[in-house]
């Protein structure tokens, strides 16, 4: 590596000029003076950073140094303009406070040509055939472990880098899980046989601004899992799996429990499925334990077939609620006043739901019962994660009905409880 410093312009004294809406300077923490460290001394740098410890804002300050030489090229790639519009937002914005000349400017291609001849463009990893042919002097990989596979830097990105001889890849994210291409890249820099890559960890430690108050609010607020992921940079956290499930434990013969239902309230989540499943599920409670006694779920059912089957079910469990999507007020009314089924609405706080489950689970309060409800076991140990978006979602499929009307169920019964009796 050449012992020429890759930034020309100083970044130390960038900070005290650059200003971020009504504030004038900046000073960087750990992980962002980490990046820096980073590209000066590697020619790829994978820079695996926590939520909020302002990696964005600092690949922007460094996209900004490379465009103040001239004639440079600086790139950024990401999953989709949506997420790379952030450090996009940043320069721009950092452009027009310095009052630095603009030869060109088109916000509809994303795309800054300053007047001495740099060139900063904003590129989505989904339309690879824009990326062909685009020689850079520093290209930043935003929420890199999003994009599904590396190909976009393999095939088209790499080559590119090859037009000039001191040109940097900068790899930004948190973890995704072992089975990432990031992974992979994460490695290479802490092997000594890849002598161009370097790469680190920085937790939400290195942001000395993060109260402990924040932190417990997003502790709250997110899985165990989740939160490993996004702010501790676990990992091994995600083969993605949302409930920490296992058959041994959380599957059992629910016998006793049928036979003895005068011990229990019994209630019941309820998930619409419009053009997939339905899911109605039953569960006994002592307000501690929840136990998953029955189960319907169904294809595309007509309306009358669907509350016929509901409407078995509650009487043969005595349900004392049903718990449903609010989303399906139509529905909600139409069981109401054509099939005598009534249902109050569920809270759907999706991750706080998700979250809350997540404990109970991991203190073993949700059992399954063998026999009858071994399919929603089934959807709740495979609903995952979705490892291709910035913020925490679950991935649509076969699974999310169940395992929502579970989560209705018990969230809201929990929840509303606690508000009746405070």
């Amino acid at each position: 590596m050449s012992e020429e410093k890759f930034f020309k312009v100083p970044v130390e004294r960038l900070l005290p000029k650059i200003i971020i809406g009504e504030h004038k300077g900046i000073t960087f923490n750990e992980s962002q003076w980490g990046m820096v460290d980073g590209l000066e001394n590697n020619r790829f740098w994978t820079h695996i950073s926590a939520r909020r410890t302002g990696k964005s804002l600092a690949a922007g300050v460094l996209a900004l140094a490379k465009l103040l030489e001239p004639g440079k090229q600086v790139m950024v790639i990401a999953p989709n303009f949506t997420l790379s519009s952030i450090i996009w937002d940043y320069v721009t914005d950092m452009i027009r406070n310095l009052q630095l000349e603009v030869d060109r400017f088109n916000q509809k291609d994303k795309v800054v040509k300053l007047i001495n001849g740099s060139t900063f463009r904003l590129m989505s990893a989904n339309n690879r055939d824009s990326l062909v042919g685009r020689a850079a002097h520093l290209i930043i990989v935003d929420e890199a472990a999003i994009i599904p596979d590396d190909e976009y830097f393999t095939r088209d990105l790499r080559p590119a880098l090859s037009t000039y001889p001191d040109s940097r890849a900068l790899f930004i994210s948190t973890p995704r899980g072992k089975s990432n291409y990031l992974y992979e890249y994460y490695l290479r820099g802490q092997d000594d046989e890849y002598e161009d890559w370097g790469s680190a960890v920085y937790t939400w430690r290195a942001n000395p601004l993060l109260s402990i108050k924040d932190i417990e609010e997003a502790k709250r607020s997110s899985s165990h899992k989740l939160f490993a992921q996004e702010y501790e940079c676990d990992w091994t956290t995600t083969e993605q799996q949302v409930y920490n499930l296992n058959e041994d434990k959380h599957v059992q013969d629910l016998t006793d429990v049928k036979n003895n239902l005068n011990r229990y309230e019994v209630i019941a989540g309820f998930d619409v499925g419009y053009r997939d499943q339905n899911a109605f599920i039953v569960i006994a409670t002592n307000g501690e334990q929840f136990y998953v006694i029955d189960e319907y779920i169904s294809g595309e059912v007509t309306t009358s077939e669907l509350a016929s089957n509901i409407k078995e079910l509650e009487e043969k469990w005595g349900i004392d609620m049903i718990y449903i999507d609010s989303a399906a007020q139509q529905l909600k009314a139409d069981f109401a006043g054509d099939y005598d089924i009534y249902c109050e609405n569920a809270m759907k706080s999706v991750n706080d739901g998700i979250n809350f489950l997540c404990s109970i689970i991991d203190h073993d309060n949700l059992i399954f019962d063998r026999e009858s409800a071994f399919q929603s076991f089934t959807a709740l140990a495979n609903y995952k994660w979705n490892p291709q978006t910035a913020k925490p979602t679950t991935i649509h499929d076969d699974n999310s009905h169940p395992s929502d009307a579970v989560r209705y169920a018990i969230y809201t019964f929990v929840k509303k409880s606690a508000s009746i009796y405070a």
